[in-house]
């Protein structure tokens, strides 16, 4: 075996090492963000009725987190075949496509409500956004339809090996690019649009709207940066290391969509519990000057009676 040939095999083996730790690492990002968030997402999505945001977000969480598992299944596998090597890249093509437009569904969901559901936003929306994904599903399963896989063992070590990948696989990241580029730009938008307005921004309304415009604007541009990575890399790297920053754009994806979920309920369930105290509050104060009001007009009170108006009156705020 000559140097050449004997140095690209060393090259390859190196660079499948990488994709499978860089796997591992996105992996232990949304494991990891389960567990910390598990407790918020019992009470703020579990214990809520069901509706469409609940859904999107049990999706997008669980769904990523199985098809991430498989994903590592197929990387770190001790009993790797051709055959389930042929069908693993189609699988994680799929998926990761799929991660991606749920996580997108629940941040045009956000950016509806941010626009106080403006339907000719949600059309322009929604049509461009079909556009882009089928445009990227288009690249993906022509690509994926001239893909051969075969499983290497070399010294107990088992990989997936992608033969025949197409040069030109790197266009299925410009719709998505595009798209996000797009959301980015209303979000922002909108942000300038309230930040001018009068008020505090800590007031309830305000404050909702405050959340969701920074939650969005900080998927937007760390997606845009993610998908703007995969892109280059796939334009100028080498064929072997293409898989390294796939899995991040899925795990950023679904972990910061459910953070904006579930920042949101928590504001709002804020904002719902703040207004019914202070309408509580208001109710005690009526009744306090009207039991005033009519000591004034009436006679004079005894001891107990003048407890019992102490009760009435309205704790601090």
């Amino acid at each position: 075996m000559t140097a050449g040939p004997f140095f690209d095999l060393i090259q390859s083996l190196g660079d499948l090492q990488s994709t499978r730790y860089a796997e591992l690492a996105s992996s232990c990002i949304i494991v990891y963000d389960h567990l910390i968030t598990l407790d918020r997402e019992i009470d703020l999505i579990w214990m809520s009725p069901w509706s469409t945001g609940k859904v999107l977000f049990i999706l997008n969480r669980y769904y990523t987190l199985t098809s991430v598992l498989i994903n590592n299944y197929g990387l770190f596998g001790s009993h790797l075949t051709n055959s389930i090597c042929s069908h693993f890249y189609p699988w994680q093509g799929w998926t990761g496509l799929i991660a991606c437009i749920l996580a997108e569904a629940i941040l045009q969901m956000r950016i509806y409500a941010l626009y106080y559901l403006n339907k000719r936003l949600l059309v322009v929306m929604v049509t461009l956004f079909v556009a882009c994904m089928a445009s990227s599903a288009y690249v993906m399963g022509s690509v994926l339809s001239n893909i051969d896989a075969i499983a290497v063992n070399f010294s107990g070590w088992h990989v997936c090996l992608p033969l025949n990948v197409s040069s030109h696989f790197y266009a299925f990241w410009i719709p998505i690019l595009f798209f996000e580029t797009f959301l980015c730009i209303l979000a922002i938008y909108r942000g300038f649009q309230t930040f001018k307005t009068d008020g505090s921004l800590f007031q309830s309304g305000r404050r909702l709207v405050g959340i969701l415009i920074r939650d969005s604007v900080m998927y937007f541009i760390v997606m845009c940066a993610t998908y703007l990575t995969n892109l280059l890399v796939w334009v100028l790297a080498r064929q072997t290391l293409l898989e390294i920053p796939i899995g991040f754009s899925v795990a950023f994806s679904c972990v910061l969509a459910n953070r904006v979920v579930l920042n949101v309920r928590h504001i709002n369930r804020e904002n719902s519990t703040e207004h019914r105290r202070v309408s509580r509050i208001r109710i005690e104060s009526n009744h306090t000057r009207d039991a005033v009001y009519r000591v004034q007009a009436n006679s004079r009170l005894n001891e107990i009676e003048m407890a019992c108006l102490r009760s009435l009156r309205a704790p601090n705020v």
